[in-house]
């Protein structure tokens, strides 16, 4: 498999707080089919290093004063940045600055006073959606700091206008590294920092944050975040990389009709074309089918439509450390 795919599976599974657990997916396949060329500084003792995401512990701070409604709890430290000042640095959010059109909102480019080059994030100008998408960000990324995870810098709030500002991504973000051939390589050991993953749960609100293809079908019942939706969405990202396909965009199957990720996976695995369903990019010369089918089975059990038949991220990692031990 090309070496810069080896930083993308660290990224990710940082973000879901099991660091390393799908770098372990690539390992084995690049032990089955290339296993001279494994890189030896892959310890057990680094491939057991999960839950390294951590949260600031800080006190409540309130948005309410910010619009009728609507409040928020976040870092208090992050920097409150004026819209005059946003305006100079994105000059008046020039379309030529533009690197990202997100879910609620479009990304630009943009260098601060400060001479610190960020990511501005202008929410959509619909209110309902623009201060639900702010609130679960602020509730989300403005508590966490993880050096596989971007950070967030600050955010502005002013009148119907809501902007959140990340530090700038020079590698891209993580569906780049996926599906963008044109993504430079990346260099043996390094951990890239992926832009952001609009997965994330708010557990201190009732209001899910998420992305279609990801989210747990219980959460569309209104169900509140757990630990077992983001199993579920874990389970998603890595049957997506073994895969090589997105889970939020339908597809042709084999009978040519239109097919999603998920339901497409079921088909396949109901005629035992585990082989076929692997990535085009990962090198199939002496890869087990063994070991493809026990890591699609790992998926499968995570993305369960019974939260209580799911397993524990603790049960994953061990499954996964048994199937590296026996290649």
């Amino acid at each position: 498999m090309d070496q810069n795919l080896q930083a993308v599976f660290a990224a990710m599974a940082s973000f879901f707080g099991v660091t390393l657990i799908l770098f372990i997916i690539l390992v084995i396949c690049k032990s089955d089919s290339r296993r001279h060329r494994v890189n030896s500084s892959i310890s057990r003792d680094r491939i057991r290093n999960r839950g390294q995401t951590r949260s600031i512990t800080v006190p409540k701070t309130e948005l309410s004063s910010i619009s009728g409604g609507e409040s928020a709890t976040f870092d208090p430290n992050l920097n409150r940045i004026s819209m005059q000042e946003l305006i100079l640095a994105t000059r008046n959010f020039s379309p030529d600055l533009i690197i990202g059109d997100g879910s609620f909102g479009l990304v630009y480019k943009a260098r601060l006073n400060s001479g610190t080059v960020v990511a501005v994030k202008k929410l959509a100008a619909d209110a309902f959606q623009g201060f639900r998408e702010f609130r679960a960000e602020m509730e989300t990324l403005g508590k966490i700091l993880h050096p596989n995870i971007v950070k967030m810098l600050g955010y502005c709030a002013t009148g119907s206008d809501r902007v959140l500002i990340y530090e700038f991504i020079e590698r891209g973000s993580l569906d780049q590294w996926l599906y963008d051939s044109s993504s430079s390589t990346a260099d043996d050991g390094s951990e890239d920092e992926i832009r952001r993953i609009e997965q994330s749960h708010s557990h201190v609100s009732t209001q899910i944050a998420g992305t279609m293809g990801y989210m747990p079908p219980e959460y569309f019942h209104g169900t509140m975040a757990t630990v077992m939706g983001d199993v579920y969405s874990f389970g998603v990202l890595m049957l997506e990389i073994v895969t090589g396909r997105r889970p939020s965009f339908p597809f042709a199957g084999e009978d040519g009709k239109e097919v999603r990720l998920m339901e497409w996976i079921n088909k396949m695995v109901e005629q035992k074309k585990y082989m076929e369903m692997v990535d085009a990019s990962i090198s199939k010369d002496g890869l087990k089918e063994n070991t493809v089918i026990e890591i699609f089975q790992i998926g499968l059990r995570c993305t369960n439509e019974n939260a209580k038949l799911r397993p524990t991220m603790k049960e994953v990692g061990e499954e996964l450390d048994k199937i590296l031990a026996s290649n």
